[in-house]
């Protein structure tokens, strides 16, 4: 379990990172589900969800909204004006580590972001 606190509009998950696979130690798999609330009730968010060569969706999350991810990358972005809490369940299919695989597109953003390898080790 766990739980972020997203500013108005920022965004979470970012950069893509996914886990679906049972490769270690590249990659654990995992399911999430993603529970949201916003501060004020009326904000709201979006979901998005892409594979690998994959169309991407994108889902309008809202407070009291809840959402599996049970594959593919899944970053999440909040409205401007609304703060975003949002209340995590990681469950392992084989092992108790969560490794994210981020999105090698992105890969350049990993270096640059502050707090990503933090958040990463925070996991293990």
């Amino acid at each position: 379990m766990s739980e972020l606190y997203a500013d108005p509009g920022c965004w979470s998950g970012y950069p893509p990172h996914k886990h679906d696979t049972e490769r270690p130690p590249e990659e654990t798999d995992f399911q999430e589900i993603y529970h949201y609330r916003f501060r004020p009730e009326t904000g709201f968010g979006g979901q998005y969800l892409y594979l690998p060569n994959g169309e991407p969706s994108v889902v309008m999350t809202r407070h009291g909204d809840t959402f599996l991810v049970d594959r593919g990358y899944h970053p999440t972005v909040t409205s401007p004006g609304h703060e975003e809490y949002i209340f995590t369940i990681l469950v392992g299919r084989e092992q108790r580590s969560l490794i994210q695989s981020f999105d090698p597109v992105h890969q350049h953003l990993m270096s640059g972001i502050p707090g990503i390898q933090a958040m990463r080790d925070k996991f293990k």
